[in-house]
């Protein structure tokens, strides 16, 4: 039986959207970790081995991550 409390986080959308993005990173970090690669890092070079040339606000605007976060990584 479900308590209150847990109910309330299932009727929240982004709770649900979070634990399945969460659920979903899991699955991909066996091989991620053998690449040895974060799943930022994954995204960014599944993008360049796509087109070679990206600027660091394409990359930014296509993933949804700002350059403070890309630059690190680049």
């Amino acid at each position: 039986m479900q308590s209150k409390i847990e109910k309330v986080l299932e009727d929240q959308l982004c709770f649900l959207l979070y634990a399945s993005s969460r659920e979903m990173t899991k699955k991909y970090k066996p091989l991620l970790d053998k690449l040895e690669v974060t799943y930022p890092q994954y995204l960014v070079l599944l993008l360049l081995w796509e087109q070679d040339t990206l600027t660091v606000k394409k990359l930014g605007e296509l993933l949804a991550l700002d350059s403070g976060t890309l630059t690190p990584m680049l």
